[in-house]
């Protein structure tokens, strides 16, 4: 459905690469902002589903190979060991020594396409096209944002596998494992406590929310990401997911914007701008042909779907709304409540 590129070091690609497991590495500290952080790492790593392609990345060397993710992320503790090389899951792991890196949340991955020597990162970005073949990484390295996953879009993933023998392997195997959570307790006003905690809820269970809260017309979903660059300046959409129908075809891109508390006017203003980027970005179509790039502009604002969720909306949000811009692309707005185990979505409007 997706591909994802992780950012490894010299230590983590042998045990990656070798015990078969990408590893995330878990938030350090204590209080609010390690919730806060705890929440965003597994909204990434709750993006991938069976079957997606990743890309391992290592830092100043290159990528590596192509692997697929098998099974579901989880949470483990253990320590995974490779000629000397270690994965830790807690200080209290056996080899564990002080600032050594913790990785707890993790997901199996399988082989598919191994390189003898990696991919330099100067063949991979250093052309005058990376910023349009590759803005998802691109954009994130020239803002020097250090999120261990990167999440592609499918021409983006066509370009780098173009880019870019099997190999034995000990795969790691877990003994104890949970399920990724996300805290649903609100806070005083009833709300989530981050939105990187909506946004994780919603990514987790995205076959099953999206068809509730928006006419999919019979599309199924062709791949999704959270957090994505939308310019160098550094703003980004919560979550963008591609829709293709039973031919394949893309028709449709919906754009999620996520805020945790009631939704205000200038929100709504925010989306309007994020509509007009997705439009002159996400829905350009790139041909190539005899080296020669073509950008194909027919199909752009018309299959862009905004949504945009929050705990409510107030008054003048409810009146910019009358006062949309973008008349033939007003957005669906969406009320979110929590649950003792789950979050509950309302159609507010449409």
């Amino acid at each position: 459905m997706g591909a994802h590129v992780f950012i490894v070091n010299s230590d983590t690609i042998q045990v990656t690469k070798n015990r078969l497991v990408c590893a995330v590495v878990k938030d350090k500290g204590e209080g609010k902002l390690v919730e806060k952080t705890r929440a965003d790492v597994l909204a990434d790593l709750s993006c991938i589903r069976e079957g997606d392609r990743i890309f391992f990345y290592e830092i100043s060397v290159g990528f590596h190979g192509i692997f697929k993710a098998f099974g579901k992320p989880f949470i483990s503790e253990e320590e995974i060991e490779f000629n000397g090389k270690y994965l830790f899951g807690n200080e209290n792991n056996p080899h564990y020594k002080e600032g050594d890196l913790i990785t707890p949340n993790r997901i199996l991955i399988k082989p598919f396409r191994i390189f003898k020597s990696p991919i330099s990162e100067m063949k991979a970005f250093g052309r005058f096209i990376s910023a349009v073949d590759l803005r998802s990484i691109f954009y994130k390295k020239v803002l020097g944002r250090g999120k261990s996953i990167t999440h592609l879009f499918p021409e983006e993933e066509q370009k780098l596998t173009k880019l870019l023998s099997e190999i034995k392997t000990d795969s790691y195997e877990p003994i104890h494992k949970k399920e990724v959570e996300f805290d649903l307790k609100p806070n005083s006003q009833n709300e989530v406590k981050f939105e990187k905690i909506l946004e994780g809820y919603i990514i987790q269970n995205i076959e099953e929310i999206l068809p509730k809260i928006d006419d999919m017309k019979n599309l199924e979903i062709e791949c999704f990401a959270n957090y994505v660059p939308v310019t160098i300046a550094g703003g980004n959409l919560d979550i963008v997911v591609f829709l293709k129908d039973k031919n394949g075809k893309r028709n449709q891109i919906s754009i999620i914007e996520l805020k945790k508390g009631k939704l205000i006017e200038k929100d709504i203003e925010q989306l309007e701008g994020y509509i007009k980027w997705a439009t002159e970005n996400l829905a350009q179509i790139l041909k190539e042909n005899n080296k020669k790039i073509e950008i194909d502009l027919i199909n752009n604002m018309s299959i862009i779907k905004p949504i945009i969720i929050g705990a409510g909306i107030n008054q003048r949000a409810l009146n910019k709304l009358g006062r949309y811009k973008l008349s033939s692309k007003k957005p669906i707005v969406v009320k979110y409540r929590l649950g003792k185990d789950k979050i509950d979505f309302e159609i507010l409007f449409s």
